[in-house]
């Protein structure tokens, strides 16, 4: 499935941002659904609620932490099996040019 986004930038020009959602994957702990690999590629975003505690900032334990994954390829073919629309935002990404070499 794939996923869209329209962003509207300052200037008002306007960029659709797309996705990757396979349906036959439901994640890293399911192997490639082209090759068969299970080893990937994966990009997240986490966050949670922070606060004081005595001298220190901590991550509050008693309040739900937030990740979004963004990226997940496989290692083995390159297949990209999960790919946020927001992804285009933070990385150069294109069929023709894929610069996560990690």
């Amino acid at each position: 499935m794939d996923i869209s986004m329209r962003v509207i930038d300052d200037d008002g020009t306007e960029h659709e941002l797309s996705g990757i959602k396979r349906d036959d994957w439901e994640g890293m702990g399911d192997p490639c659904p082209e090759c068969g690999g299970e080893e990937f590629n994966h990009i997240s975003t986490s966050g949670g609620h922070y606060g004081p505690r005595e001298t220190a900032v901590v991550m509050r334990s008693d309040f739900w932490d937030a990740e979004q994954p963004l990226f997940t390829r496989c290692r083995d073919c390159r297949t990209v099996l999960y790919k946020h629309p927001a992804f285009d935002l933070l990385f150069d990404f294109s069929d023709d040019n894929i610069t996560l070499d990690f």
